[in-house]
């Protein structure tokens, strides 16, 4: 990974429930150690089957937003802007038909 990166891990205990511990870290070990690490808090965690567990590790690289149909609209009614903006406002124009 090399940069530290959010990190969601995940364990399933013995009876089918999920687990998860979301850790900011560099690599996957230092991201199980740190889910491992929570995990262990937890009062559920004194079974045996979390020491033999498979740990999931889901490294978290997007970006989420909320974007409002009528803003979208509306930036693609725009006119003008960067000749970069209004490249990708064309481009996404074509696509739209």
């Amino acid at each position: 990974m090399g940069h530290p990166r959010t990190c969601l891990v995940t364990f399933r205990d013995t009876h089918g429930v999920e687990h998860i511990a979301e850790v900011t870290a560099e690599s996957l070990f230092e991201a199980g150690a740190l889910a491992l690490q929570q995990f262990r808090r937890a009062d559920w965690s004194r079974e045996a089957s979390l020491d033999a567990a498979t740990l999931r590790v889901e490294v978290c690289e997007s970006t989420f937003y909320h974007l409002k149909v009528a803003e979208l609209e509306a930036w693609l009614k725009r006119t003008g802007g960067s000749p970069r903006d209004v490249t990708i406002r064309q481009r996404v124009k074509s696509r739209l038909g």
